[in-house]
């Protein structure tokens, strides 16, 4: 009994494999297309928003961000700090980037006054919306000193 009852739960295993089989499931997908080479690459779609919109678009990154973190951070590359930043303005104008993509800029100010600019460069996202695919921070410039004017003797 137990024979029979090992052969029959065996055979009832081997059956939808050997389905597959007749089916051709089995067999590997080969696909038929070539492999692009780095000329062939898609240009990136043209965005289609106005300034306006992207500029609106980029304020609401950032109040979202703001949201779900308490502020918006951003990294200063030469001195590798965390900057916490405050939203001042968003430029109103876009720059035109490269492969049609946009840039945007925005003025931040930290907790000690100073002040940054952000660019970020958008493009069309896979979906039909926008896409941020870059963000660069720009060092606030130092005020320089004057010069003492020399006196003549």
């Amino acid at each position: 009994m137990k024979l029979l009852i090992l052969a029959l739960f065996s055979l009832a295993m081997a059956a939808p494999a050997r389905a597959y089989e007749d089916d051709g499931l089995t067999e590997a997908a080969v696909s038929t297309e070539t492999a692009k080479t780095g000329e062939e690459e898609e240009a990136q779609p043209v965005i289609q928003e106005n300034d306006e919109d992207l500029a609106a678009f980029v304020t609401d990154y950032v109040r979202k961000d703001i949201q779900l973190k308490g502020s918006f951070f951003l990294e200063s590359k030469p001195d590798r700090k965390l900057l916490k930043l405050d939203l001042v303005s968003v430029e109103s104008k876009a720059a035109p980037g490269e492969n049609g993509a946009k840039k945007v800029a925005a003025v931040f100010k930290d907790a000690a006054g100073k002040k940054y600019t952000a660019f970020f460069h958008l493009q069309a996202g896979p979906w039909g919306g926008l896409d941020i695919f870059r963000l660069e921070l720009k060092a606030p410039q130092e005020k320089s000193k004057p010069t003492p004017k020399k006196t003549a003797k």
